[in-house]
């Protein structure tokens, strides 16, 4: 059985275009969608075909992928699970690929990127019990990006071998990257008192979010030791195909400050480099408040972007 998972928060005009085009895909059996706390819900998906369920999460302020990820994969009924992002339009050939004990399917951002694809990592074919083996992907990924390398790492480190999915099977529906990080936490607290231009720039540079995720995965590598969220169940409907939760935030796994400030400041100096075009040895010998002084221009040259 083959279960499409896709999760959503506030772009569901995507998801309307790309529902239809899923249904389509031959040898779907279901198709699971995860409503993060969309400002506009959108139940009336579940009219189009009775293979779509949707779990809706109520009271999220904010947009972290990994949780309705894997909440949307514990849902899935299909021991084979096809990810796709709200904007991705696969072809009929995806959904055909069949992974096996010792393989499992994905996206390369490097094929992609060739191509002017720059989401198609995050698309992936495995199994479930693939899923459960390397306990999903990491909760404790906080911001955008690195989410899909990091799971497609461990699943090879279980012994599980990566093929790719081509880019040219994979289409996506335009948007910019803006639209990417438009719900994800402000990058710095310690910058936005400070320097409030430079921490709008930094959220809208997707390196800077990858960047932190890359350090938080180094010093707390997820594995089966770290327990998944927990939901509370507030509504079934719809025979079962609508269901509402409420996410646990009191099990939340913390984060220590000692951590992110590391996984910033190694953020801000990725950022640093590569928009300065200097040295990383340069980059690395200056504190905070010199890289804050150092981006101030690059981030007066554009406005911040309006509030989402």
């Amino acid at each position: 059985m083959l279960s499409l998972v896709s999760i959503c928060m506030n772009r569901e005009a995507h998801l309307r275009r790309a529902v239809p085009a899923w249904l389509g895909l031959p040898g779907v059996d279901e198709i699971v969608i995860v409503d993060w706390s969309t400002r506009e819900p959108f139940p009336d998906l579940l009219g189009l075909d009775p293979r779509i369920r949707i779990v809706r999460v109520e009271d999220e302020p904010r947009w972290v992928q990994t949780y309705p990820t894997n909440l949307g994969v514990a849902h899935a009924r299909g021991d084979r699970i096809l990810k796709c992002d709200a904007d991705c339009l696969p072809a009929p050939a995806v959904s055909a690929l069949r992974p096996a004990p010792g393989r499992f399917f994905a996206g390369d951002w490097k094929t992609g990127r060739a191509a002017g694809k720059g989401s198609v990592s995050g698309q992936c074919l495995f199994a479930k019990t693939q899923w459960e083996q390397v306990n999903g992907y990491s909760e404790l990924f906080r911001r955008y990006a690195h989410d899909d390398i990091d799971f497609y790492r461990r699943l090879e480190t279980a012994g599980h071998a990566r093929a790719d999915i081509p880019a040219d099977a994979l289409d996506f529906l335009p948007h910019d990257d803006e639209a990417r990080v438009a719900h994800q936490a402000t990058p710095s607290a310690a910058t936005t008192a400070a320097a409030p231009d430079v921490d709008a720039f930094l959220h809208r540079q997707l390196d800077y979010h990858e960047a932190i995720n890359v350090v938080v995965s180094q010093l707390l590598p997820w594995g089966p030791w770290f327990p998944q969220a927990r939901y509370e169940t507030l509504e079934t409907a719809r025979e079962g195909r609508l269901l509402r939760l409420r996410r646990d935030r009191s099990r939340e796994i913390p984060i220590s400050p000692a951590v992110m400030q590391l996984a910033q400041g190694h953020a801000l100096r990725a950022v640093a480099s590569r928009v300065t075009r200097l040295p990383a040895a340069q980059i690395a010998r200056l504190d905070e408040p010199s890289l804050l002084r150092l981006l101030a221009p690059f981030a007066a040259a554009r406005p911040a972007p309006a509030a989402a």
